[in-house]
C-alpha cells in the first residue's frame, strides 16, 4: 500500500445540507473512481443550529454498507469526529447519516485526506 509520502492529490471538500425534520439526512462524498485510493485522515460532521439523536459514520462499498462509527444525543454545534483513517477505494464512497435533525438545521460534513492512483 502506498503510504503517506507517494500521494498524487491532497483531498479536501466540504458539503452543506440541511435537516429535515422526522427524517434520515445523508450526506455523501462522490464515488471514489477506479484504480485510486482515496484516505480519509479526518472528518467531521456539524450541526451547527440544533441538537439531534444520532450520526453514523459509514462506506458504501458498491451497495455493502459498512457503519465505521456512531454518536448519540448529539449537541448543538457539537463537532463529530472519525476515530481512524477511512480507506476507499474502486466506487466506495463515505457518508454521514444524521437522524433526529430539524427542518432548515445547517449541516456540515468536512473531509480531509490524500488519493493516489493504483
Amino acid at each position: 500500500m502506498p503510504n503517506i509520502f507517494d500521494f498524487d492529490s491532497l483531498f479536501r471538500r466540504t458539503l452543506l445540507s440541511v435537516g429535515l425534520t422526522g427524517s434520515l439526512v445523508k450526506i455523501s462524498l462522490t464515488p471514489v473512481s477506479v484504480k485510486t485510493l482515496l484516505v480519509l485522515t479526518h472528518v467531521t460532521v456539524e450541526n451547527k443550529t440544533n441538537a439531534y439523536t444520532k450520526v453514523r459514520l459509514g462506506v458504501d462499498a458498491r451497495g455493502v454498507i459498512h457503519y465505521i462509527d456512531e454518536l448519540i444525543t448529539v449537541a448543538a454545534a457539537e463537532l463529530v469526529v472519525s476515530r481512524s483513517d477511512i480507506l476507499l477505494t474502486d466506487g466506495d464512497y463515505f457518508f454521514a447519516e444524521l437522524t433526529g435533525t430539524t427542518d432548515g438545521d445547517e449541516l456540515i460534513l468536512t473531509s480531509i485526506g490524500w488519493k493516489v492512483k493504483l
